[in-house]
């Protein structure tokens, strides 16, 4: 259904932004080399500030990761029931989200929560340093596959879409009989012979009909032009 969609891509866009928010203490760690102590100190104190951060702000990333953990499953037991669904958008939205919510169950979470607040004045020499530089990263590693996941569920929904996106109209078909046979040209041996031109003209010419009309009547002229002389 359109809610399930609306759902699983609002909070799926929610989640991707705030672990990008991550980025500003990961890409220090991930990709900087050699790695430096002030880059790790950086991360460290940002993990302490976002361990520190009031309790509301993660229990609003839980309850939104719950509602599209329940949508993609509503939606797939409803592709599995038959009703509409698909086997694969449906089944790999499903395998990604609960990888993503394991990762944050059992990897992300605990290891924020390690981190202590305020941190000791000296942290590079407090003996909990070198735990805390593994966390960060971990941490980071793991920011980088929930963001690969993320995506990866936003592509499936967007394939999804496109695959229940109705094609274009077949082309509408015609009743043989209701079409008309094309009437075929007179080949040029069969066709009329034109009319002579000087049909449309004062003199034309005389049929065989009025011909053999005249000439009888000059006939009876001429035998009674001859009764007459006779007579006299």
């Amino acid at each position: 259904m359109v809610w399930r969609t609306t759902f699983i891509t609002m909070s799926t866009c929610f989640l991707l932004g705030t672990t990008s928010t991550h980025w500003i203490a990961d890409h220090n760690v991930l990709w900087r080399n050699p790695v430096t102590p002030e880059a790790l100190a950086t991360s460290v104190k940002y993990y302490s500030l976002l361990n520190a951060a009031p309790k509301g702000l993660g229990w609003v990333y839980v309850i939104i990761g719950l509602v599209a953990i329940l949508s993609v499953c509503g939606r797939g037991i409803k592709g599995y029931k038959g009703n509409g669904g698909e086997v694969l958008f449906d089944g790999g939205s499903f395998v990604l989200s609960a990888a993503i919510a394991y990762t944050q169950l059992s990897d992300v979470g605990p290891t924020i929560a390690l981190f202590p607040s305020p941190l000791p004045g000296s942290l590079h020499d407090h003996p909990t340093y070198p735990a805390l530089v593994t966390a960060v990263r971990d941490l980071a590693t793991n920011n980088v596959m929930t963001a690969v996941m993320l995506t990866g569920l936003m592509l499936l929904q967007a394939g999804r879409y496109y695959s229940k996106k109705p094609s274009a109209s077949p082309p509408t078909t015609v009743d043989d009989s209701l079409v008309s046979t094309p009437v075929r040209a007179p080949s040029p041996e069969k066709q009329p012979s034109p009319v002579s031109k000087r049909s449309g003209t004062p003199y034309r010419e005389l049929t065989e009909a009025e011909a053999l009309e005249l000439n009888s009547d000059d006939v009876q002229k001429s035998a009674s032009k001859r009764r007459g002389t006779k007579k006299r």
